[in-house]
């Protein structure tokens, strides 16, 4: 994971802003209610990029698995297959962007934003141009566990029924690939790569871009 700028604190300023500066800790000089508290990490009492970034977070999984379950009874077969990774983050990069951004489309996340006393506080005040936010943190940081049902196959070979069938085989079957992802993970798909291009050997950076379709298939396996 590439190194980034920490953030500890999930609320916001309007809260603990005064209580922040009481107790001596750091907060930007440019803060508005509804922003951001920032970690000073190396404990200098300034909030800032080269000194408070340091690696966070790990995108290869501790255990990857896969599952390959099947049988053939009777003319029936059935097959199912599945993989899962454990044990590793994912860093939702697209959404400082989106916060930040008025050209941009958003996540319905953002009807969660802070926008007044008593509003959520899930998510900062949104403000066009705002660099209270743009700072990749653990704030977009999410477990990205899961466990995916790739593919599920139901077949049957109507020779079994048909005796004096002049076909070898003649097997109708339904198949439904990419099903199910098991998953507590809140961004789109966490089985993600990175953006391409330049960045291709980059891992475990979310980017907003489209998962991976479900399919459904019929077909017929016809030997002579």
């Amino acid at each position: 994971m590439a190194v980034r700028l920490n953030h500890t604190n999930t609320q916001f300023l309007r809260v603990y802003i005064d209580a922040a500066r009481a107790a001596g800790k750091a907060v930007d000089a440019d803060a508005q209610p509804g922003d951001l508290i920032w970690d000073d990490y190396d404990g200098d009492g300034v909030i800032s990029y080269d000194g408070d970034r340091h690696d966070i977070g790990n995108p290869h999984p501790d255990v990857t698995m896969g599952l390959s379950l099947g049988f053939d009874w009777k003319g029936l077969d059935f097959s199912v297959t599945g993989a899962g990774q454990f044990g590793m983050q994912v860093m939702q990069s697209y959404r400082t962007s989106q916060l930040a951004n008025q050209y941009t489309n958003y996540t319905q996340d953002i009807f969660q934003r802070w926008h007044g006393e008593g509003t959520s506080n899930k998510y900062p005040a949104l403000r066009v141009g705002s660099k209270n936010d743009q700072w990749i943190s653990t704030r977009y940081m999410h477990n990205a566990d899961f466990f995916r049902v790739q593919n599920i196959t139901v077949g049957y070979d109507f020779n079994k029924l048909w005796k004096n069938s002049p076909f070898q085989q003649l097997r109708l079957y339904f198949q439904a690939q990419n099903l199910y992802t098991f998953t507590s993970y809140t961004g789109v798909d966490p089985e993600i790569g990175s953006s391409g291009g330049k960045d291709s050997w980059a891992s475990g950076v979310d980017v907003g871009l489209y998962p991976t379709s479900r399919t459904y298939l019929v077909g017929v396996n016809i030997k002579f």
